[in-house]
């Protein structure tokens, strides 16, 4: 064993002890709470011996199952972590850094679902601690203070306690998995990087009309980096409806914009429904392509006949298609002005692409991922058809 993993492995077991000792005050706080409601609550509907005998005896019970639910809760979390236990990743994917990737993932998505855990344990009792000072209140005015409402006010507290780690703990889990994971599975692809968005420059394809009229714009997560020699950025981006009524977006799915480095001499556009049916020629004539299966899929537009053709080679149209085939995008649409190369590919799901799936299914973490990179791989074979 290393120096480091002693100091690791003999700093876990005070933590341990400590989170045990928080748990228990929780709880024997929730335990003191509960009797002296239930207390207030017996000699307020039934002054006199029944209810002093009901807040002595039936309060001092469930005090006592309280405490006793909290010791056990306590002393488990009392107990030193045992070493965390990876999944044996496929056979295919020994040694690369795919490998390494999910074992560090599985490593933090397990510290998450420890804090949450753990921090539920005594937010869950101190919410409910909290639910119940408001039904003692309620009681002393003249609630009816029933057995029925002390239960749900005590579960629904629990709940809110329980909502609340999850949720903060979910939103660590999913920046981490940003911030760690992502720039990581970007860098497996060479000279890429994962950045938070910078906003896209939409101009050219508003006055094209590649996007139907749309109102706010939301970039989130980028890909941005060189691929085959060729600058390349790959946006996130969903662009809402003008009409605030109307929830759909107008369009959902990755932006991908490829500096050519040499200038087509045209403006160029394959299109397919629906913005093949709204697009207005602008100068650009109708072109056929020799690709049979891509000439029924798509409208081509262009100022130069011959530069799109040869823009829309074999290679670039038969990836262009495969993209749209993965089963995860719609039928990608293509703008190409000059030098400057622009893919829209829609989601077919409206889940983000760069999240990560609940901290609670391990194993979902592989197929995400996985997923995922299949996804950038079929976006960059879009530039081994340009070079």
């Amino acid at each position: 064993m290393t120096t480091q993993s002693a100091h690791e492995l003999s700093g876990k077991a005070p933590q341990a002890a400590e989170i045990g000792r928080i748990v228990f005050t929780a709880y024997l706080g929730l335990a003191a709470i509960a009797w002296i409601g239930i207390a207030v609550a017996a000699n307020t509907r039934t002054p006199g011996l029944i209810g002093f005998a009901t807040a002595i005896f039936g309060g001092f019970f469930v005090a006592l199952l309280i405490a006793a639910i909290g010791g056990g809760i306590a002393l488990k979390l009392s107990e030193p972590r045992a070493p965390q236990m990876m999944a044996p990743t496929p056979s295919e994917e020994a040694g690369s850094e795919m490998r390494a990737i999910l074992t560090d993932l599985e490593g933090y998505r397990q510290d998450v679902y420890q804090q949450v855990v753990e921090r539920s344990a005594w937010r869950i009792p101190a919410c409910a601690g909290v639910g119940l000072c408001v039904w003692t209140l309620l009681a002393l005015v003249g609630a009816p203070g029933g057995a029925l409402d002390f239960a749900l006010v005590m579960i629904f507290g629990g709940l809110v306690g329980y909502i609340w780690s999850t949720q903060e703990q979910s939103r660590e889990y999913s920046r981490v998995y940003r911030e760690r994971v992502m720039p990581r599975l970007a860098a497996s692809f060479g000279e890429i990087t994962w950045r938070n968005a910078v906003m896209p420059d939409l101009s050219r394809l508003k006055a094209e009309h590649v996007f139907q009229s749309y109102g706010e714009v939301r970039a989130t997560n980028e890909l941005a980096g060189t691929y085959r020699g060729l600058p390349i950025n790959i946006v996130e981006l969903k662009l809402m409806s003008p009409d605030e009524k109307q929830k759909a977006p107008v369009f959902d799915g990755l932006l991908i914009d490829i500096d050519l480095r040499r200038d087509t001499g045209a403006t160029t556009a394959a299109l397919s429904e629906p913005a093949a049916s709204s697009h207005k020629p602008n100068g650009k004539q109708r072109v056929e392509i020799a690709e049979s299966s891509f000439e029924q899929a798509y409208d081509v537009y262009s100022t130069n006949p011959d530069a799109a053709r040869a823009l829309l080679n074999p290679e670039l149209t038969k990836r262009l298609m495969k993209l749209g085939e993965r089963g995860d995008f719609g039928r990608p649409t293509l703008l190409c002005s000059g030098s400057r190369l622009t893919v829209a590919a829609p989601k077919i799901e409206g889940r983000p692409l760069f999240e990560p799936p609940s901290f609670t299914k391990p194993e979902d973490n592989r197929d995400t991922l996985l997923k995922l990179r299949g996804d950038i791989e079929a976006v960059l074979r879009l530039a081994d058809g340009l070079v």
